[in-house]
This record gives C-alpha cells, structure tokens and sequence, in this order.
C-alpha cells in the first residue's frame, strides 16, 4: 500500500486441537495458535493493523526488532492498551535481516498462545542458498484432565507443541536428498535450555535471534539447546 508492506492481525480465541480428538481454547491470530508467520524484507516499511478480538485488551511486541520505542508494544509504557473491538496500528521500518517472533504483551496471553513467528529476509541472500526454510516454534502448555482451557498459573506444563502441535500429531518436514535445509527454532516454553536433536544428520549452527553467525564461527551439531525466548538457526544437507 503505497510502498508500504501491510499486514492484518485479528488477536482472538481459537480451538486447536493439540492431538486427534484433543481440542482445546486458546489465543490466537487470525484463527489459528500459534498466528501466521509474518515474511518481510530487510529495509521493507512494514504496516501491521491489529484488529483486537479478544474479550480484554491487549498489545503487540515485537521479539526481536529494533524499532521505534512507540511501536514497541509495552502497555502503559511505550502505549495505551488496545480496547477489545478497537484497531491500532504499527508501523517501522525494518533494518535486520533476523528470525524474530511477535506476541502479546499482557498478563497470561502469551502463556495462552497469542505469538507467531516473524522472519526478516536479507537483502542479499546467505550463501550457501537453502532449498528448504522451516520455522518451528515451540510452547508448553498446562492443561488438566477435566479442563479445555490452558492453566497460566501452573509451573510445570503436559503439552509441548511444534507449531501448535504435539507429535507425533506434527507437520511433517518434507524435504529431497541432497538438498540444504534450514530450520529456525524459536523456543517460547518455559523450559530453560530445551535440547532439540535432529536425528541421524550433522548441521552447522548458523544464527540466533541476534541474526547471522560468520560462517568462520559456525558449529557443527546435531543437538541445539535454546534457552527461553532464544532463536537457534540450522543448517544441514
């Protein structure tokens, strides 16, 4: 829209079902737990209009960018609530090249599911270039036997989801032989260093949350542990 990237969020509840005939409430975007990945380019000027659905007001913080502190999303601080049935609009320009994630910023919401993933490309593309990039966020949610809604009180959790999923009920990655694949975990549970092993391949740690690592400095692995609200990039054949 006249140069500017623009995107709708509709912050609101959602089912999903966690496993077969397992269906519970959450928080969501625009129907779905977690909500959709945001695409953009370094150097795009981005517009994103929030459409607030929820039965209580709410924020938007972006987990990763540099942006304006009014377009932080910190309520009372850097903003005013947004009201339940009211619109706010973000807006900043966006100057990394990074995975970074957006979720709301108030009380229990975001232990409730209102987060999804948001990925900067570069201007010039990494090199070596991938075949296949997957983004796979990670939750922990505590939900009892008698309950289909999540307990945000609780300390210890009984669900972990890959992209609002629990395995073996998870997408899978389809990819070729030969080809080079990256996978962009981004650990928003509540379990310091979770330990994520892809079996049976040895990959190179290539970026964080911080953004890309010089390729002198890259780490082969086949197990990543990332701490709360940390970013691990990976790059395997």
């Amino acid at each position: 829209v006249d140069g500017v990237k623009e995107f709708h969020l509709r912050p609101m509840p959602v089912k999903q079902e966690l496993l077969p005939g397992q269906t519970f409430h959450f928080y969501g975007y625009n129907g779905t737990m977690p909500g959709p990945t945001i695409e953009v380019n370094q150097g795009d000027r981005v517009r994103v209009v929030v459409h607030n659905e929820l039965p209580e007001a709410t924020t938007i913080h972006w987990h990763g960018l540099e942006c304006p502190n009014d377009m932080d999303g910190i309520p009372f601080i850097t903003q005013k609530m947004i009201a339940p049935g009211a619109d706010y609009v973000y807006e900043f320009t966006v100057h990394q090249a990074i995975s970074m994630a957006y979720h709301a910023h108030v009380g229990m919401q975001e232990a409730a599911g209102s987060i999804g993933m948001l990925v900067a490309h570069p201007k010039v593309a990494h090199n070596p270039p991938v075949d296949h990039d997957f983004g796979l966020l990670l939750q922990q949610f505590n939900i009892a036997p008698n309950s289909n809604i999540v307990n945000t009180m609780a300390m210890d959790w009984n669900y972990l989801t890959i992209n609002g999923r629990c395995g073996p009920y998870t997408t899978p990655l389809l990819v070729r032989l030969g080809s080079r694949v990256r996978l962009r975990f981004f650990n928003f549970s509540t379990l310091h260093q979770h330990p994520l092993h892809f079996h049976g391949h040895t990959g190179w740690l290539t970026g964080t949350e911080g953004g890309r690592i010089p390729e002198s400095a890259w780490m082969p692995l086949n197990t990543v542990r990332i701490g709360i609200g940390e970013i691990r990039e990976v790059e395997f054949v």
